[in-house]
């Protein structure tokens, strides 16, 4: 049976720590529980030996695993600065113990949970801090941090899927661009001699094959030098508003990727309004918090619309048709939820599908990139060693 370790609390509030067996994480809970122990957290012994540090993992997620300890502590009746004293005790991330140090001190003058946590927007988003205001207006705090974290985890997976479905991509391209720059740089200037003498008979993919090698070697510093501004051109204008803007508008746009996109706004929208619908916020106030789970700045401007649209007496689903954003299927089942009075469970529903399908999506897309560099690559190889053989045989004529 595997072995779990745990954090937990006694019923006097001690917190203690140790091992249990159980056949899976709820059974080790339970189990706990029977021993009248209030369950923090219960992690497999594999997995936690064997898990990147916190602080490797980045801010973001050290804060969904304390607002999960968090959400655990506050149902379990303890009050809201006791549940952050042991965050920071117990924390392995330096920053994250720093700002809940400063976040319980806000705690103790007085302020509510909310407000300390609007002071430090580079770990709580606007949208974290809506929903946990929520829960305070409707005395559900512990419950609006679970819907967070489940929130943030939907969210943290999704980003997994999306740059482990690019990395193989990435690495293959790379690979080929180097296996391309070896023979123009290397193999092909060993023969060039060879034709020095007879370039005007030479085949025309030959004489095409030694220019581009000639230009390489003449100019390829400044071609590298070119890309590397390019690229960090690129990185630059992610953080210019404006241009992040225009960019995301292009991805939206185009004819393969534009598709991914609109499903990956539909799925983080969808899942955001379900989220704050669940937590108590009304329509209007809930999508200004969605539009802040948007990863693109084109969806975002869209929802603000929306939002325009909805504070005048629209519904949504009307709304959400006129951004060409959200997905269709996604507007009609909107429609239903709206009519019957169910949105939040549609939206819910409509967020666990999105996800799949987008996961899907990503790994056909990863299917059909991975053989089509191949034989891209294949065929520019295959032509450069082509073309080099063919200046053989020609030189070989000539001197028959």
């Amino acid at each position: 049976m595997p072995l779990f370790v745990y954090r937990a609390l006694t019923s006097t509030g001690e917190r203690v720590s140790g091992e249990i067996e159980a056949a899976d994480d709820r059974s080790a809970v339970a189990r706990l529980q029977d021993r009248g122990l209030i369950p923090i957290s219960a992690e497999p012994v594999r997995a936690r030996a064997t898990a990147v540090p916190v602080a490797a993992r980045g801010l973001a997620r050290a804060v969904t695993e304390a607002t999960r300890e968090l959400a655990t502590l506050l149902e379990a009746g303890q009050p809201v600065e006791a549940a952050l004293g042991l965050l920071i005790e117990t924390g392995e991330q330096r920053r994250l113990r720093a700002v809940l140090a400063s976040v319980r001190e806000a705690v103790r003058g007085g302020k509510p949970l909310s407000e300390a946590l609007a002071a430090h927007p580079e770990a709580f988003p606007r949208a974290y801090v809506g929903i946990v205001r929520a829960g305070e207006a409707a005395g559900s705090l512990g419950e609006s941090l679970q819907k967070l974290v489940r929130l943030r985890e939907r969210s943290e997976q999704l980003e997994r899927k999306l740059v482990s479905a690019m990395i193989y991509p990435s690495v293959l391209l790379v690979a080929s661009l180097g296996a391309l720059a070896v023979l123009l740089l290397v193999v092909v200037p060993r023969f060039a001699p060879l034709f020095a003498q007879a370039a005007a008979e030479l085949p025309a993919s030959t004489r095409l094959t030694l220019a581009l090698a000639e230009f390489l070697a003449e100019r390829g510093e400044v071609l590298a030098v070119g890309l590397a501004l390019a690229l960090l051109g690129l990185l630059l204008a992610r953080r210019n508003e404006p241009l992040r803007l225009a960019l995301d508008r292009a991805i939206l746009a185009a004819p393969v990727f534009g598709r991914v996109a609109r499903e990956r706004a539909t799925a983080q929208a969808m899942r955001g309004l379900a989220t704050v619908l669940g937590g108590g916020l009304d329509l209007a106030n809930g999508l200004g918090l969605v539009r802040d789970m948007l990863a693109n700045r084109a969806a975002r401007a869209a929802l603000d619309r929306v939002l325009i649209g909805v504070r005048q007496g629209r519904p949504l689903w009307s709304c959400l048709a006129e951004t060409d954003v959200v997905a269709p299927l996604a507007v009609r089942l909107v429609r239903v939820g709206e009519e019957s009075g169910r949105l939040a469970a549609v939206a819910e529903h409509l967020a666990d599908a999105f996800e799949e399908r987008l996961a899907t999506r990503l790994t056909r897309l990863v299917a059909l990139v991975e053989p089509l560099v191949i034989v891209t690559l294949g065929l520019l190889v295959g032509g450069i060693v082509v073309s080099i053989l063919a200046a053989v045989v020609a030189v070989n004529d000539l001197a028959f």
